[in-house]
C-alpha cells in the first residue's frame, strides 16, 4: 500500500500533543486519549486532517512536513489508533464519539476556524464534526470518503474477518478496523441527518477508479449537502483510493483555495 514519502526521521521529528481523557456528559461518558501531531505557525488558522481505517496520524506526515502555506497543520490519530486512547478492549466504531474527541482542536484563530480533511473512514467523519459544529469549521475536504449508506457492502473477507474468533486474534490497528467497517453502514445512517447542517464551503475528491469507495458516493454528497456555502467535486480520472500519497497535490490545492476564501472574507465580529 502507497504511504508517505517522509522518511523515519522526519517523521520523528515532529511534535505531537496528547489531549487527555474527559468526562463528555452524562450521555457520551469518558472520551479517552486523543493524540496528535503538528507542525507550522500555532498563530495561524488550522487545517485538521483525519486519517481512514486502518491507519494514524502519520499517514500525513508529508502534509505535516511541508505545510500548506500560512497554517498550522495538525493531524489526529483516530480513537483506536496509533497513540490514542482507548488503549485496549475494542475501538470506537462511533462516528459522533470519534467526532466528540476532535472537537476541541476547532480552535479560533482570528475569526478563522480550522479546514477538516478527511480520507476514507475520515470522510465522514470530518463531515460529522462539521455537522455537529457548523459554526467552528470554514471548510471541508472529503478524500475519497465513505458516506452514502447504500454503498456499505462489506464483502465476504470483511464479514469473516469481524466475526469474535478472529477479532480475537487481530493487531489492535486492524481489529478495530474491522470493527468499524462493520458498523460503517449504521454510523453513515446516522450521518445523514447531520449533512444538511454542515454551511462551509465543501470540496469533494474522487477517483474514478476507487476500487474501495466507490465514485458514486460523490453524487450522495452533492445531494446531501444543500446548506453548504458551495460544493465542488474534483474528478480524478483512473485514479484509485490513495489519494494522499499518490495526488497529494490536489489535496494540497483544496486545501489552499479554502484557506484563501477564509482570508478573503470579513473577520468575525
Amino acid at each position: 500500500m502507497p504511504g508517505p514519502t517522509a522518511n523515519k526521521q522526519q517523521v520523528a521529528a515532529l511534535s505531537r500533543a496528547t489531549l487527555t481523557e474527559r468526562e463528555a456528559g452524562s450521555a457520551s461518558g469518558i472520551v479517552p486519549s486523543l493524540s496528535y501531531l503538528h507542525a507550522g505557525d500555532e498563530q495561524r488558522p488550522r487545517v485538521i486532517y483525519i486519517h481512514g481505517t486502518p491507519g494514524s496520524a502519520d499517514g500525513w506526515a508529508d502534509f505535516l512536513v511541508s505545510p500548506v502555506p500560512g497554517l498550522e497543520a495538525v493531524a489526529v490519530d483516530r480513537l483506536g489508533f496509533g497513540k490514542s486512547g482507548p488503549r485496549s478492549g475494542e475501538g470506537e466504531p462511533s462516528f459522533a464519539k470519534q467526532a466528540q474527541a476532535i472537537e476541541p482542536l476547532l480552535v479560533d484563530r482570528a475569526g478563522k476556524w480550522p479546514i477538516l480533511v478527511g480520507h476514507s473512514l475520515g470522510g465522514p467523519i470530518a463531515a460529522w464534526i462539521a455537522g455537529a459544529n457548523p459554526g467552528k469549521v470554514g471548510g471541508l475536504v472529503i478524500v475519497a470518503g465513505s458516506l452514502d449508506p447504500e454503498e456499505e457492502k462489506p464483502g465476504l473477507g470483511q464479514r469473516i474477518a469481524t466475526t469474535a474468533l478472529v477479532r480475537a486474534i487481530l493487531p489492535r490497528a486492524l481489529d478495530n478496523s474491522m470493527g468499524e467497517l462493520d458498523n460503517a453502514k449504521e454510523q453513515t445512517q446516522l450521518l445523514a441527518p447531520l449533512l444538511a447542517n454542515i454551511t462551509c464551503p465543501v470540496i469533494v475528491i474522487h477517483g474514478t477508479t476507487d476500487a474501495l469507495v466507490p465514485y458514486r458516493n460523490t453524487a450522495y454528497m452533492r445531494s446531501m449537502f444543500t446548506s453548504a456555502a458551495s460544493v465542488k467535486v474534483v474528478t480524478l480520472e483512473k485514479q484509485g483510493h490513495f489519494v494522499p500519497w499518490e495526488r497529494p497535490e490536489v489535496i494540497r490545492e483544496a486545501v489552499q483555495e479554502l484557506s484563501d476564501r477564509q482570508l478573503d472574507a470579513p473577520a468575525a465580529p
